[in-house]
């Protein structure tokens, strides 16, 4: 739904948000009184939005960032979404205080806005941003939201991302077991450990954005071969731990699973 805050007057009650500019690298403004807002979009990542479709979400910022962003469909998003795990819809965002972020396209809000739950929505990974937004321009509500996808069509939308959220999870879950410790490996300063970890990389055809990416920005054939690799090197991962000094498995937390 499309608003300005003069047709929304609890937006002036909502938190000043300058003293995080330092956090965007650019000047927060709140929206001027005749300026409208459309509907914004976040990615939540899979564990949090496996959350909301399920009703536990209780944060929409990240775990450590004291703001909420969210964007238009217009920003170009630094990176491909392989998993396809959709997408939350704030329909009417001066619920979350929205101020600009500085940054074209970019909007920031409070880490303790509650907005109503029902001014929330997901968009299904299969649809497009461009799409979602203009559908949400045109709901003031899920109920709307809901309708506008089809209804019961649009609920077995949501039972299959969160199915398909759930084989990203399992996937990682299985890569993490080996790709944890040895990621750890490279953070350890002592280069008896962190060598041997750069080695067994090399040999296994692996690199640091394998082991460091979300892995829903990974293409499905890459994460099938990290796995793979991983697992070929279950005895060379398992060895590398062994082999850490206790000092550096305690402070890095390096253990197979």
């Amino acid at each position: 739904m499309i608003e300005t805050p003069a047709q929304h007057p609890t937006y002036l009650q909502a938190p000043a948000l300058r003293r995080f500019s330092f956090h965007t690298g650019a000047p927060l403004r709140p929206l001027h009184p005749d300026e409208p807002c459309p509907p914004l979009l976040r990615d939540l990542g899979p564990e949090a939005s496996q959350a909301f479709l399920a009703g536990r979400l209780t944060r929409l910022a990240g775990p450590l960032s004291p703001i909420i962003y969210l964007r238009t469909a217009s920003w170009a998003e630094p990176y491909t979404d392989h998993g396809a795990i959709g997408r939350l819809v704030a329909l009417r965002p001066l619920e979350l205080g929205v101020w600009h972020a500085g940054v074209p396209h970019v909007y920031v809000a409070s880490a303790q806005a509650r907005p109503p739950a029902e001014t929330l929505a997901f968009a299904p990974g299969h649809l497009s941003l461009e799409a979602a937004q203009a559908l949400a321009a045109e709901a003031p509500d899920q109920a709307a939201w809901r309708e506008a996808l089809g209804g019961t069509l649009y609920d077995a939308m949501l039972v299959d991302q969160a199915d398909r959220l759930q084989a990203l999870a399992a996937e990682l879950a299985a890569a993490e077991a080996l790709g944890q410790p040895l990621r750890a490996s490279l953070k350890v300063p002592d280069a008896v450990v962190r060598l041997p970890a750069l080695q067994l990389m090399a040999e296994a055809g692996l690199s640091e954005h394998d082991l460091c990416a979300a892995w829903h920005h990974l293409p499905a054939a890459r994460r099938r071969f990290i796995r793979e690799a991983l697992e070929a090197q279950r005895g060379a991962i398992e060895a590398l731990v062994a082999a850490a000094p206790p000092v550096w498995r305690a402070r890095y937390a390096l253990s197979v699973r």
